[in-house]
């Protein structure tokens, strides 16, 4: 369990900083300039293996936790195509609502590839208005889940599978506490003292 190797580092008391994995990477910085390193490296007769890996394995991360999303909707004799699956959380980090790069999207195209129904939970991102791959242009203008009035209470309860994607401080734990399907967490929010069904991608 990575998580618990973390833990574990982190108790060290020097020479630690802590970097947690998560469904991919994401802004304007991360995703863009290390590949210019590259290049450049290259051009000197130089090889950069270490950050080619690390970007392979960066951009196979959302087909990693879509297919998390499969499995623990197989255990319930369920099916991918026709599911209903909500993401909590699209920007491509925690407590702000810029999507540039963000692995959600890429996350959404694969879900909706395999026919599933996509709604999402963002109270940073309350609507989509840009930074789309050119293939997703039809989500510009798509609404998150009201919180207010029911909404979002409804949209967990009615969805098959959840994805923690992004999380949020402003978002608490109680909107999953007592959802009773699989929940696909990629940022090991959800505690194990909740006894939730819990698939950490």
């Amino acid at each position: 369990d990575i998580w618990e190797v973390l833990d574990a580092a982190e108790t060290k008391p020097f020479g630690f900083h802590r970097f947690n994995p998560g469904p991919g990477w994401g802004g304007h910085c991360i995703p863009v300039d290390p590949f210019y390193l590259t290049w450049k490296a290259r051009s000197v007769g130089m090889h950069t293996h270490f950050i080619e890996r690390a970007g392979q394995i960066n951009i196979h991360m959302p087909t990693y936790v879509v297919q998390h999303v499969q499995g623990a909707l197989n255990d319930d004799r369920k099916s991918l195509n026709g599911s209903r699956i909500l993401l909590m959380g699209i920007a491509y980090k925690g407590n702000i609502g810029d999507t540039r790069e963000t692995p959600a999207f890429v996350i959404w195209e694969q879900l909706l590839q395999a026919k599933a129904t996509v709604s999402y939970y963002d109270p940073h991102v309350p609507t989509i208005t840009g930074h789309l791959p050119p293939n997703m242009s039809g989500l510009q203008g798509v609404s998150c889940v009201s919180q207010t009035g029911g909404g979002l209470a409804e949209a967990v309860s009615a969805s098959d599978a959840i994805v923690i994607v992004t999380t949020h401080k402003c978002v608490p734990l109680s909107v999953v506490q007592d959802y009773k399907g699989p929940i696909i967490d990629t940022r090991n929010w959800v505690p194990e003292s909740m006894g939730l069904r819990v698939y950490k991608a």
